[in-house]
């Protein structure tokens, strides 16, 4: 008798306004100096900016271990947000919660959002050496009109790069979170955090364009400003994830 086969329905979110994407950063601002966790938190980024920077230092090697290193450190950065949202301070060593049960599962999804990163660029350089190389054509046989369209040539491929390079981004957003607190396979967390970014786009936009608001503000007093924008980045990551995946902007408890 054969057995039925067994479907793996897509993970559910929701679409929310756009204005949301300006709330996640003020949710993110109470989680962070609820119970006087800000110092954790800031030590816990510190760890991993250190740790994920000492790890470039070794060519190839390193720069891979680094992606994987830091998908593995957002999981537990999750977990602690949890806590920090549940009345909990956080400890530090939580930044290596996952480490533990979720290690494979974070190690693969960061292993594929380092795969299509290196697709797409490793496209755009094949492209772009394409260009150079018809260019450097042109300048040889005196065909000026190859070597003008080099700047333009160039400027469109580093164009479309980036607009490949925004989906990949996406689908790893939320996927620590998914894959750590809801133990989503790495697949389906990198597919329902794309197709929730991509929902709500416009949340999406109001977000971004307050972080680059808020990192130009973090590099005027010597980069001081980053101590706390790093923490609220991935905090924000956490009230994001909440708000589309588990239809609840976090309050932290009393």
């Amino acid at each position: 008798m054969q057995e039925p086969s067994i479907q793996i329905q897509p993970t559910a979110f929701r679409q929310v306004a756009s204005a949301r994407g300006a709330e996640w950063w003020g949710g993110a601002w109470q989680l962070l100096f609820n119970r006087g966790a800000a110092a954790v938190w800031i030590v816990m980024c510190l760890i991993a900016i250190v740790i994920l920077a000492l790890l470039h230092v070794v060519p190839v090697l390193g720069a891979i271990a680094a992606q994987i290193g830091w998908f593995v450190f957002a999981g537990g950065l999750m977990q602690a947000a949890r806590k920090t949202e549940q009345g909990s301070v956080p400890v530090v060593a939580d930044l290596f919660a996952g480490f533990g049960a979720s290690l494979g599962p974070l190690a693969i999804g960061g292993v594929l959002v380092m795969i299509g990163v290196l697709v797409v660029v490793g496209a755009g350089t094949v492209a772009g050496l394409g260009a150079v190389g018809g260019a450097a054509y042109g300048g040889l046989t005196g065909n000026l009109g190859l070597l003008a369209g080099l700047g333009v040539t160039s400027a469109l491929v580093a164009l479309i790069v980036l607009l490949l390079l925004v989906p990949i981004f996406m689908a790893g957003w939320l996927a620590p979170a998914l894959i750590m607190l809801r133990q989503q396979p790495p697949i389906e967390a990198l597919k329902a955090s794309l197709g929730a970014c991509w929902a709500n786009l416009g949340a999406l936009t109001v977000y971004g364009l307050l972080w680059i608001a808020f990192a130009i503000l973090a590099c005027i007093p010597a980069m001081l400003g980053w101590l706390v924008l790093s923490p609220l980045m991935v905090l924000s990551t956490y009230v994001a994830y909440c708000d589309l995946f588990e239809a609840s902007t976090p309050h932290p408890s009393a």
